[in-house]
């Protein structure tokens, strides 16, 4: 077996340096990659989900607080978690990349740009090394029992942040059509009114924001306020005074963005800085401490405080996170062990 891991290193190596050569290769300037998720967002969330996944899960100093402040049972757990987002990751960027080539279309997914050879090749290398590091990650899951859960992160967050980099590196490199910039430039230039209702949604946005962190503790407070005023059956929002003041349909898309936006900055916490936001929220909530910490284990209505579109893996990263800070703070609990 452990040849095997070695074999399949060494290949995923090789991938890595042909692709990386591929991306060096090309002379013209490096822009930024916005433009090109436009319109189509699969890839780029999967880009970002490679790049948090790392970031915020596949750390050693997470699982140093979980291992010191979390039961036996929720530290092992995690350990199968982090791993399970890992593969979740390359999973959900391979996906991205076979709905890419079978449309042979580049990240400007609607204007159905014709690829080079080349750009074919490199998708297809990129395909190929998603598919390698995924079977990485499961050889390495074969071999869990022999090896320290550090080290299995390490190698983990080596192979996604491989993957991530190449992926930004192709993609820097293409060139899109001078037709596709055409319909960019359209796509971009928006008429007067349109600025203007921009414009006044930005001030209502900035009005919420100002309200929720005056009026409320932390984003973890705030993302599960908003997330009450959501009707859960149509998806829109409604505050009275919202309502009062502005549209109804500005003052929908305005929570909403603002939803989005401090959802983003949960997802982003470490779980200690989670934990302790979390800790506050329960003393703010009018509900015995450990009544509330048994409703969120067993209902785990905290799922329903995401966003609506909300990508897989963020999502999966905030129920993870939170799932391991609601155990943290059931054996904190008077009687705990």
């Amino acid at each position: 077996m452990l040849s095997m891991t070695l074999v399949v290193g060494a290949i995923l190596l090789l991938m890595l340096g042909v692709l990386s050569s591929f991306s060096k290769s090309s002379e013209q300037p490096q822009r930024t990659l916005e433009p090109y998720f436009r319109s189509d967002r699969r890839e780029f969330e999967s880009v970002l989900g490679l790049r948090e996944v790392c970031r915020s899960v596949l750390n050693t100093n997470s699982l140093r607080f979980v291992a010191a402040n979390a039961p036996a049972e929720v530290v092992s757990s995690y350990g199968t978690e982090q791993q399970r987002l890992a593969r979740l990751s390359l999973q959900v960027a391979s996906a991205a990349l076979v709905q890419r080539l079978a449309h042979d279309s580049g990240f400007l997914g609607s204007s159905r740009t014709l690829q080079s050879p080349l750009s074919k090749l490199k998708g297809a290398l990129l395909l190929g090394v998603c598919t390698i590091g995924r079977a990485g990650l499961a050889v390495l899951r074969g071999l869990s029992s022999g090896i320290p859960q550090w080290l299995q992160i390490l190698v983990s967050a080596k192979i996604l942040t491989n993957v991530g980099n190449l992926l930004i590196d192709t993609e820097r490199d293409e060139k899109p059509t001078s037709k596709a910039l055409s319909e960019e430039r359209i796509l971009c230039s928006a008429p007067t009114d349109v600025s203007q209702e921009e414009s006044s949604l930005d001030a209502v946005r900035e009005d919420i924001l100002r309200a929720l962190r005056v009026s409320l503790p932390n984003d973890l407070s705030r993302l599960i306020f908003l997330a009450i005023l959501r009707d859960n059956n149509s998806g829109h929002y409604y505050h009275p005074e919202v309502a009062r003041r502005f549209s109804g349909e500005v003052a929908d898309r305005a929570m909403l963005v603002c939803h989005r936006r401090i959802y983003e900055q949960v997802v982003a916490l470490a779980i200690e800085d989670l934990t302790d936001q979390l800790d506050v929220y329960i003393a703010t909530v009018p509900v015995p401490r450990g009544r509330l910490i048994e409703s969120w284990t067993k209902l785990k209505a905290y799922r329903a405080t995401i966003p609506m579109d909300t990508d897989p893996i963020s999502a999966e990263i905030f129920f993870m996170k939170v799932d391991v800070a609601v155990a943290i703070l059931e054996a904190r609990l008077p009687g705990k062990i």
